[in-house]
């Protein structure tokens, strides 16, 4: 799980940095915190395809400039979690055009964050895929997962951090457990999150630039099966 904090506060983005990762830490997930100090270096992030589960924005001092911020999140089709942070109640309520899904007064106490993650994460623990690794168990999130790919025994799943895992089981028994309409088993080799595909020809095109093939005699129905999907996000 990909998880943003942008303040231009050094300070304060430190201290948010240390909450979320013990937060995490304490229940087990595996979550990779990126800190920005400018906006501009976000939303490039963003415009190039990272993928991230939530993003905490502080706007104090920057007024609306912060909140302009939100609004080309939003624009880029930035669609996951978006928390606000402020010194001042004044731009709260500009979270709700922006559809935040929490607010943050500074400076951020332990209880009022806690109470927030807690509820934000409900959803986490239900689109959460549990992987074996190594002696332990990890909770790895469906936006993280970019595609499984099949080989002979065994399968591969590609994540957005990088990190690939290797699962003794058939392809047939991922597909069931990743149930989520984000998944589609494309081709018998493959299942695509398509959440991260930039497009679509004979094959589908991943953000990354990686091609993932289509059953050809599929291919129509795949394909509208994914511009329904598109068309679903969007609206």
């Amino acid at each position: 799980m990909n998880i943003a904090v942008c303040d231009e506060n050094p300070e304060d983005a430190k201290e948010l940095f240390n909450l979320v990762k013990r937060y995490f830490h304490e229940r087990e997930y595996s979550v990779d915190v990126y800190v920005f100090n400018r906006d501009t270096d976000l939303l490039c992030e963003v415009e190039d395809g990272m993928n991230f589960e939530l993003i905490f924005l502080g706007i104090e001092r920057k007024g609306k400039i912060g909140i302009d911020t939100a609004y080309n999140l939003r624009r880029l089709n930035f669609r996951q979690g978006l928390i606000l942070l402020s010194s001042t109640a004044e731009f709260a309520i500009d979270g709700y055009e922006v559809g935040a899904v929490g607010y943050l007064p500074k400076p951020c106490k332990v209880l009022n964050f806690t109470k927030l993650m807690d509820r934000l994460t409900v959803n986490f623990r239900i689109d959460t895929y549990l992987i074996k690794h190594r002696k332990s168990i990890i909770r790895v999130p469906f936006s993280d997962i970019i595609y499984v790919e099949s080989n002979n025994s065994k399968c591969t799943v590609h994540t957005s951090s990088g990190d690939n895992y290797t699962l003794y089981k058939h392809l047939n028994v991922i597909e069931n457990e990743l149930a989520d309409s984000r998944f589609l088993r494309c081709h018998r080799s493959f299942i695509v999150n398509m959440n991260c595909v930039a497009s679509v020809d004979k094959d589908f095109i991943l953000n990354s630039g990686e091609r993932i093939l289509i059953r050809q005699k599929s291919r129509r129905e795949i394909k509208n099966i994914f511009l329904k999907f598109v068309s679903q996000c969007n609206h």
